[in-house]
């Protein structure tokens, strides 16, 4: 890594500052030195010109919810969270480089088997392994009559408690809880996790300077969730307008994930039992996420593993009523703070990691610009750039 410019169409800071057009990101190491009008930043810093004039330069995409080892296009796929540590440490490698020739090149992992995101981890930030920068879980927590596929199983404030201060020792960047299934079921939605198990992890993870995130479709133990301070609520496909109102009045952020409902082709890869749920509820799932993007709830964006797909998501944002800009913070500047990364990544702006795509056409106009990365920088280092015809 040196001195690079990096020169396209038109810089889309990320800031919300008016897009520079034949804008330029100077890079030196790994970090951002100046963003603005390609010819003054080629004056006044001599660098190696990397030549995306026919891009939109944007901030590196951060997908606030992923499952490095799930892959949803394999057939009954939350079960084949049990093949074995091998397998599921091939599929992760392999889901790691779909991510970021994506352009996602900040991944929050909400939870894989064994640790394997932990040793994922240590894989990218050697270079064994090509992927994005990655946060991330480690175990998710859950009840013994609970649901999380990815999640294991505890028992009572105590054994959470131990849970919580294992996954830290064993490199845990969050804690994810698994609160509530993924499809409502009786009118009233259950909460696995007790208000005092809820309360107990959280003060564990804050005594350590460190986030929680809940797996939380709505019910009472969103209410349980924000009393006891949850830093992100993860779907929350159903709640009601007053749980809406009581997570946009609170300090914790909402992740949405339309996917899982809204593509037809990830439902039809679902567990048999699954699939009929999630067809019959997918209007109302889609619903309420309009409704809570309209309630002013502060929300960023995830996958939920449909690896290579964050662009899909960040149009079903438009399509569900976000603003275009909304949509595109969601996947960048929000997503960063939803990380706790805010002052490093998430905007092109000087003193900021080097975390940069190019895409064809300008997503401000049409989000669909985001399917076509021509380039990805992280942490300033060409990881995939466009040859030109």
């Amino acid at each position: 890594m040196g001195r690079l410019t990096v020169r396209g169409e038109m810089v889309i800071d990320g800031t919300g500052r008016s897009p520079i057009e034949k804008g330029a990101v100077a890079i030196d190491g790994e970090r951002i030195v100046a963003v603005g009008k390609e010819e003054k930043i080629r004056q006044e810093f001599k660098a190696e010109v990397i030549d995306c004039s026919d891009q939109v330069l944007i901030p590196g995409l951060i997908d606030c919810h992923n499952h490095l080892s799930l892959d949803p296009t394999l057939e009954n796929y939350l079960h084949r969270m049990n093949d074995s540590d091998a397998a599921l440490a091939l599929r992760a490698s392999a889901n790691m480089g779909i991510d970021l020739r994506a352009g996602v090149t900040t991944a929050r992992c909400l939870g894989d088997r064994n640790f394997l995101d932990v040793e994922c981890k240590r894989a990218v930030e050697s270079g064994l392994l090509k992927g994005p920068g990655l946060l991330v879980a480690t175990r998710g927590i859950r009840a013994p009559h609970g649901y999380g596929f990815m999640g294991y199983a505890f028992d009572g404030p105590d054994q959470i408690r131990g849970a919580v201060r294992e996954n830290l020792r064993a490199g845990a960047d969050l804690i994810k809880l698994y609160i509530t299934g993924t499809l409502p079921g009786s009118p009233e939605i259950h909460s696995y996790l007790s208000k005092g198990e809820i309360s107990v992890a959280v003060q564990e993870a804050h005594a350590m300077g460190v986030k929680t995130a809940a797996h939380c479709i709505g019910g009472v133990g969103l209410q349980w969730c924000l009393e006891a301070g949850v830093d992100s609520i993860e779907h929350a496909y159903f709640m009601s307008d007053r749980e809406i109102d009581m997570l946009a009045q609170s300090d914790s952020w909402l992740v949405l994930t339309p996917s899982p409902f809204l593509t037809e082709a990830r439902i039809r890869t679902l567990p048999s039992e699954l699939i009929d749920g999630h067809l019959r509820e997918r209007d109302r799932a889609a619903n309420r996420m309009a409704a809570a993007i309209r309630g002013g709830v502060n929300f960023a964006v995830g996958t939920d593993a449909m690896h290579g797909g964050l662009a899909q998501e960040v149009e079903y944002l438009v399509e569900l009523g976000a603003p275009t800009t909304e949509a595109l913070a969601a996947a960048t500047h929000y997503g960063a703070i939803v990380c706790g990364l805010e002052e490093s990544i998430g905007t092109l702006e000087p003193g900021k990691i080097a975390d940069i795509i190019g895409v064809r056409g300008n997503p401000l106009e049409d989000v669909r610009a985001l399917g076509r990365v021509e380039t990805v920088i992280l942490k300033g280092k060409i990881e995939r750039i466009a040859k030109k015809s």
